[in-house]
């Protein structure tokens, strides 16, 4: 097993990405000793320090990078925080700027990822890493290997995100955001991960070129089913987890939640997580009345609220397949609404959960008919359970993972 490298920078709130890869590193940090390294931001650490608590930090490197020193956001107890990780339109931010800001973008992304780069390198060189694995914004500053610095050195590239974010279909118009999208190391990267066929789809439709032979998908997610348990349930709750951005459309859950309470005002609602619409969540919980009914907030191990929750409910606008959040859920024995969309269909079915439509009368109508039906609720909650631990183990994940390092390493692009 060559020495590897995982990259992951956070810029927000703590994700299913996150949480997934941090505990992928420490599994496969204890099997195979000396050999795993993890390269974060300082964000991220803040991130792990708070989810994870006191753990080894062996083989941990925190890279300081100039957005943790201008973040302004602070944690207080369980309260979410706000982040702003929307991303405005690159093609409307296009119509309005010179040439000579995309100059100057060009060369301060550039400038930026290089810097990056230069810590890592510095790394690779005590630590004597063979393979990158960059997730997601941690791939970036990995485009400069493609200059061949060391040819034994190979990335793996993985894009975990259903909605795309940067990934455009016309690089050469624009050309200065070269080293702020991701069209660059998708298409120069030894391997790309794709955590579902529907996002591997979706990057292939704007038109990165890819080599098919350097695309491949992940069998499975996981986590950590020793905090899942079920519990007694004796009161009807209902929980939401996720990032709260527009494309998890917590919102359409507050609206979905508040119909409900009115047939059915006993029930308790969950809300958990953190992101750029805490404000918005909690003007709508105070304007309408659902303080009493509604817990809003951030939650280091979910597991704990999830195993007495009947019902858990993910919207997200992309895919579902296969969420961190609703693995928990599953494991915890929650019947699981979700909206039918991308890949949800691959986990979630009529054995254990509702597919509905992203409209507030859809998902409503799903609740109240698991509210109605107690017997059925429960024994999709417990059959969610079973499909999610025999289907999403570390194990499978790990022997992928340990398969794709040994690939590039041995074999290169070309694989």
């Amino acid at each position: 097993m060559p020495n590897t490298a995982f990259v992951i920078f956070s810029s927000g709130a703590f994700g299913g990405a996150e949480k997934r890869f941090t505990n992928l590193f420490l599994y496969l940090r204890g099997k195979f000793p000396g050999r795993f390294h993890f390269i974060i931001n300082s964000l991220m650490h803040q991130h792990i320090k708070r989810v994870f608590g006191n753990i080894d930090e062996s083989n941990i490197h925190i890279i300081e990078k100039d957005s943790d020193l201008t973040n302004n956001n602070t944690h207080t107890g369980d309260l979410p925080v706000q982040f702003n990780d929307i991303i405005p339109d690159p093609f409307e931010v296009d119509k309005n700027v010179s040439i000579f800001r995309k100059y100057y973008w060009y060369f301060k992304n550039k400038s930026k990822q290089k810097k990056d780069f230069t810590k890592i390198e510095f790394i690779r060189k005590k630590e004597n890493i063979k393979v990158f694995i960059g997730i997601f914004a941690g791939g970036l500053p990995l485009v400069f290997y493609s200059e061949q610095i060391d040819p034994e050195v190979k990335i793996i590239f993985s894009d975990m995100d259903s909605w795309f974010s940067d990934v455009l279909s016309d690089t050469k118009k624009l050309w200065y955001r070269k080293y702020y999208s991701f069209n660059y190391i998708l298409e120069h990267a030894n391997k790309v991960d794709f955590l579902s066929p529907y996002i591997a789809e979706g990057v292939k439709k704007l038109g990165v070129n890819i080599a098919p032979e350097n695309i491949s998908i992940a069998p499975c997610s996981f986590v950590d089913y020793s905090k899942c348990i079920v519990g007694s349930k004796q009161h009807f709750q209902i929980a939401f987890a996720s990032r709260l951005e527009p494309d998890k459309n917590p919102m359409l859950y507050l609206e979905a939640a508040r119909e409900v309470l009115k047939e059915y005002p006993e029930v308790k609602f969950h809300l958990l997580g953190e992101g750029s619409l805490v404000s918005e969540i909690k003007e709508y919980i105070s304007a309408n009345g659902l303080a009493k009914n509604v817990n809003f907030a951030f939650h280091k191990n979910p597991p704990e609220i999830f195993k007495e929750t009947s019902i858990f409910v993910s919207l997200q606008t992309g895919t579902n397949y296969p969420s961190q959040s609703v693995l928990e859920a599953m494991a915890c024995g929650n019947a699981i609404i979700a909206s039918d969309t991308g890949d949800t269909g691959l986990f979630v079915n009529s054995s254990n959960g509702v597919l509905v439509q992203l409209n507030k009368d859809s998902v409503a109508s799903a609740i109240k008919k698991l509210i109605c039906d107690p017997d059925r609720t429960k024994t999709l909650g417990l059959q969610a359970a079973k499909f999610a631990i025999e289907n999403h183990t570390i194990e499978r994940v790990s022997e992928y993972y340990t398969g794709l390092i040994n690939g590039v390493h041995e074999n290169g692009k070309n694989d």
